[in-house]
């Protein structure tokens, strides 16, 4: 069984560069962090991004992903989901992106956004958020770990 599938799943298998699919990626982080106030926050995500531009088919120094994130924040025994859309740029050397998003916390809706940054061959990225709620803003910074599974695409080769 083990023979025959080896010898088959390469001949029927797609050539990802022949995919009209771009390419992406599937990664669960862990975030741990402070608020303004000192208290601290563990936050939990998982992320699904597809390749918008890729340096094999565009003369760009890396890869400009557009994803989303959903997560749960837990701090001082609360806990809240989040909901963001991102925009990240990735090479071996640095990784930078922005998001925005929505909280939801006891059936209130509340605006967030979202910056990070880190060096591109190392899975660890520093973070900030910023939101309201009832007037009062949260300034939040955070170091996120971050374990990648790529989905490779036609942007993945040359």
């Amino acid at each position: 069984y083990l023979v025959s599938l080896l010898i088959i799943s390469p001949t029927l298998a797609e050539h990802p560069w022949e995919s009209s699919f771009p390419g992406g990626y599937l990664s669960l982080g862990l975030q741990i962090g402070k608020t303004k106030d000192k208290s601290r926050f563990i936050d939990i995500q998982i992320s699904p991004s597809i390749v918008l531009i890729g340096p094999y088919k565009h003369d760009l120094p890396g890869y400009l992903f557009f994803g989303s994130s959903v997560g749960k924040r837990y701090s001082k025994g609360n806990s809240f989901m989040y909901f963001d859309m991102n925009l990240n740029f990735w090479n071996t050397l640095l990784t930078l992106g922005t998001g925005r998003g929505i909280i939801l916390d006891k059936g209130k809706k509340y605006s967030r956004n979202k910056y990070w940054g880190g060096l591109g061959f190392i899975p660890l990225i520093l973070c900030t958020d910023n939101y309201f709620i009832d007037e009062n803003q949260y300034k939040q910074i955070g170091i996120m770990g971050i374990l990648p599974f790529p989905v490779f695409g036609n942007n993945f080769y040359p």
